[in-house]
């Protein structure tokens, strides 16, 4: 028997690495829709959550405040987790 490391073979939903640290720099408890992309550093833009929450694939779940929707940041975090692929080969980013 040898010490060789296995392959990491994780899919969709089965890590989330660094998205737990997204919580530690936010000072609130919630994020709203526009600033999405400030809390993901760019990952998720406000006009994909829009379309995504239209869908019914959005962040669950959601609130509203007048014209503001928002999340809890654990949602978010618990969201981009179950959506989060990692190991393999993807293919080329376009």
């Amino acid at each position: 028997m040898t010490d060789i490391p296995e392959k990491n073979n994780q899919t969709r939903g089965q890590n989330g690495g660094g998205l737990d640290k997204l919580k530690d720099k936010w000072p609130s408890p919630f994020v709203s829709r526009d600033r999405i992309s400030e809390f993901t550093d760019g990952i998720l833009k406000q006009s994909s959550m829009n379309t995504m929450d239209a869908r019914g694939d959005g962040i669950c779940p959601r609130y509203r405040i007048g014209n503001r929707v928002f999340y809890e940041v654990d949602n978010v975090i618990k969201w981009l987790k179950a959506r989060t692929k990692t190991g393999g080969n993807y293919g080329r980013i376009r």
